[in-house]
Formats: structure tokens, sequence, C-alpha cells
């Protein structure tokens, strides 16, 4: 009888031994994958980081070419007013 608890025994740390060799290869898995979404996630701020510099230089860009459009319509009102009181 004690031949067959050890032989259950042995079935017992066999099955064992392949789960935590399978858990081992999945933590493997999880890792690589977690190290991958890292490096996504570092490569996609980086390029966020440039289309909000981007978008500052492009509003810069914006604002001022309105302070133009804004002097050169005052510009054309004073022009009219004088024509017109002339």
């Amino acid at each position: 009888m004690s031949t067959e608890l050890f032989t259950q025994l042995e079935q017992k740390v066999g099955q064992a031994i392949d789960s935590i060799e399978m858990l081992k290869m999945e933590v493997d898995e999880l890792k690589e994958e977690n190290q991958r979404l890292s490096d996504a996630k570092q490569g996609q701020g980086e390029e966020l980081e440039q289309l909000r510099q981007t978008n500052a230089r492009l509003q810069e860009e914006r604002d001022q070419w309105a302070s133009r459009l804004e002097g050169l319509i005052a510009r054309f009102n004073e022009n009219e007013s004088e024509t017109q009181s002339a």
C-alpha cells in the first residue's frame, strides 16, 4: 500500500512541477508584454509632448496673425473715416 501512496505522491509532485513551469513561462510572457507596453507608452508620451509643443507654436503664430490683422483693420477704418470727413 505504501508504494501506491508513493506513486500518487510522485504523480502529484510531477503535476506540481509542470504547473510551476507553466506559470513561470506565463510570468515571462507577461513581463515581456509589460515591457512592450511600457515602451509603447513612453513613445506615445514623447509624441504627445511634441504635439503639445507644435500646438503651442501654432497658437502663438495664430495670435500674431490676429494681431496683425487687427492692426490692418484699424488702419483701414482710420483711412475710411478720414476719407469720409474730407
